[in-house]
């Protein structure tokens, strides 16, 4: 009797530890991992995007020290659209070595919706300020992943 329920109990465990590895497996699958480009006429920067069910976390490195961002979707075509990832103003700011990390709990993916993720740069640091801005990074979210504009944001 008690080696059945010493054989029990390991089964359990067993199981117990696969579902938890499989689970695990699961939430690594639910994630997309994407490079962001420098856009024409940026020197430094780089950073990656990792979209979740619910979340978008952005890492960035090597952008100008002590500077202003923001996040946008955008299309290019069929019209030219622009949304802000995130609360308002979707910003974040650089440390002393151009790096940050930006998060936004997202309402429903992007994929279909938006053709392109983009970092803006806000010169003056208002990140309000839509007429004095500078293309960033930029990373493609459609599954056919090419080339993309030169400057994706210069229309508005």
């Amino acid at each position: 009797m008690k080696h059945r329920s010493i054989i029990a109990l390991t089964m359990i465990g067993g199981l117990a530890f696969i579902a938890l590895l499989g689970a695990g497996r699961a939430s690594e699958a639910a994630q997309t991992k994407i490079t962001l480009q420098r856009s024409q006429g940026v020197e430094r920067g780089s950073g990656e995007a990792v979209i979740t069910d619910s979340a978008l976390t952005i890492r960035v490195k090597d952008l100008k020290p002590d500077s202003a961002y923001t996040v946008w979707y955008v299309n290019m075509e069929t019209k030219h659209e622009m949304a802000g990832v995130g609360p308002s103003p979707y910003m974040f700011k650089t440390d002393k070595k151009g790096a940050a990390i930006f998060k936004a709990k997202l309402d429903a993916q992007p994929f279909g919706k938006w053709q392109m993720l983009v970092i803006i740069r806000h010169p003056n640091g208002n990140p309000q300020d839509m007429e004095h801005k500078e293309d960033a990074l930029w990373a493609s979210l459609s599954k056919s992943a090419g080339k993309g504009p030169a400057k994706p944001c210069a229309a508005k």
